[in-house]
């Protein structure tokens, strides 16, 4: 009898035990999209939440989605395409690319693999930034280095290292207006050579994206610069100081 109730008590507190352990924990993120280069940007999904329907994504050229994705689930956010259809007529799902997200108002950059991707690799390689008022302010530009490389850059007076990925956000406030030369070099031992060499300018009410993409041709230095520019002067988020016009102002 004592064997017994010893064996009963094991399994309440193996049974506690079980029920006190703590749930997948599950992300909540709001995102959009943007498409880096050419590729096949149809039939790509995503699962809202777990166990939801699966929702297509629609690209924009170069540019952010217009609509914004809401996600609930599990860190890393992964994207699909359809694999055909299982036994029970069931559409097959095939992993196409993931991203960790790290935000909850998140930017993601979809830029198909190399020509020659790695036998386990997925289609797209991903890439996640803060996307909030916080993560890229009101005229402020951020680059964005696709290359495994960095460069030395000359912007704004100052002297940037982009290092891979995503920079840190550089304030525009006192060049609005301005001719703004840019300049980047890569650093090969001793000796530095310009891939990318321009002036731009920059208006009030706007922020920036540059995508640093590498050269078209095998072997030139010459890499490809993109500028992703999105106006949110009448966004009360990113400038608290604006307020929509009255009616009778309009008259």
């Amino acid at each position: 009898m004592k064997s017994t109730s010893i064996i009963i008590s094991c399994l309440i507190g193996l049974v506690a035990g079980l029920s006190a352990q703590p749930e997948t924990s599950l992300f909540r993120a709001d995102f959009r999209i943007l498409p880096v280069l050419s590729a096949d940007w149809t039939g790509i999904f995503y699962q809202p939440n777990p166990g939801g329907e699966m929702a297509e994504l629609e690209f924009r050229s170069l540019a952010r989605s217009f609509d914004t994705y809401k996600y609930v689930g599990p860190n890393p956010l992964r994207f699909y395409r359809e694999n055909g259809l299982n036994e029970e007529g069931e559409i097959i799902y095939k992993e196409v690319g993931q991203v960790t997200l790290s935000s909850s108002e998140v930017l993601v950059f979809f830029m198909k693999q190399g020509e020659k991707p790695e036998a386990d690799s997925t289609e797209f390689s991903l890439l996640a930034m803060n996307d909030s008022p916080r993560g890229l302010p009101l005229n402020h530009l951020a680059f964005v280095n696709f290359m495994t490389v960095p460069f030395g850059c000359r912007f704004v007076e100052k002297n940037i290292m982009l290092q891979p990925g995503i920079s840190q956000p550089i304030s525009l406030e006192d060049k609005l207006g301005e001719d703004l030369f840019v300049g980047l070099v890569l650093e090969n031992k001793n000796s530095q050579r310009v891939v990318l060499r321009n002036n731009w300018e920059f208006r009030t009410g706007n922020r920036h994206l540059i995508l640093l993409l590498p050269p078209k041709k095998a072997g030139s230095y010459r890499i490809r610069a993109y500028r992703v520019t999105e106006f949110v002067g009448e966004n009360q988020r990113f400038n608290p100081s604006w307020s929509p016009p009255q009616l009778g102002q309009l008259q």
